[in-house]
């Protein structure tokens, strides 16, 4: 039988709020299960490697979810629709959300360490306060993301898109390999030792940022604004023939 031609108009939905009852849980046929979510609807947060289920939600979305102070360290949730969630305060470390959608989402004060994020959809996303740590955001869309004052040391963000992203004020001591940084807020940020080769730095504001030993070869860095501002100038050594001492006065 098609369920979707039997109950399609909202007399017949009615009906079908009395005629799902009738069937046991794991019966429900799936298009009463998309019109009633809360009748046998369950979405199960599986552990990326041992697949134990760490949480289980009455739910058929995940959808602006507010999951937040949870633990679920090591969770697989790659290649999911996770726009506006809230991850606040969470223990999301070794977590996956690799090509996942995570526009909107945020994830304040969260502890995400080692986590991947490679091909995320992540524009708008709010890490404030964030730790990172040696997690990988290999092509991963970051723009307009707020970062400010989060926690990256030895992430790799290769090729990431950061474009009108606020970085200020955040702990960057990672790999930045040909990311596009374009308009991107670095001020204040600590970038010591960072790694922008072919990095595009297109207006992007580095006023008060450190950046002592940072690798810039093939970056225009001259693009950006205030960039090694506190650094100073390189003066090539003068190859004018001095004088010996005594000759001075002669």
């Amino acid at each position: 039988m098609n369920w979707s031609d039997r109950f399609s108009s909202p007399e017949q939905i009615v009906e079908a709020s009395f005629f799902v009852a009738g069937f046991p849980n794991d019966e429900t046929p799936p298009f009463l299960a998309s019109i009633f979510p809360g009748s046998d609807a369950m979405i199960q947060i599986k552990h990326r490697n041992t697949g134990e289920i760490l949480l289980e939600i009455a739910a058929d979305s995940l959808v602006g979810m507010k999951l937040v102070g949870k633990n679920l360290s090591g969770a697989d949730l790659s290649s999911q629709v996770l726009r506006n969630c809230v991850f606040d305060s969470d223990n999301l470390d070794e977590a996956s959300f690799a090509r996942s959608n995570l526009e909107g989402a945020t994830f304040i004060g969260a502890s995400v360490k080692r986590a991947c994020f490679d091909g995320a959809n992540m524009t708008r996303v709010v890490m404030t306060d964030a730790i990172l740590n040696e997690s990988s955001f290999v092509r991963t869309n970051l723009s307009k993301a707020n970062l400010r004052y989060a926690k990256l040391p030895n992430c790799n963000m290769t090729g990431a898109r950061l474009v009108e992203a606020d970085v200020s004020m955040c702990d960057l001591q990672c790999n930045l390999i040909e990311a596009n940084l374009t308009r991107c807020d670095l001020r204040g940020s600590n970038l010591t030792g960072a790694d922008l080769t072919r990095a595009k730095v297109d207006e992007a504001n580095f006023t008060d940022a450190s950046m002592t030993d940072a690798i810039l070869e093939e970056t225009y860095i001259e693009r950006a604004i205030n960039a090694c501002a506190k650094h100073k100038p390189f003066k090539p050594k003068s190859h004018v023939a001095k004088r010996p001492w005594w000759m001075v006065w002669a």
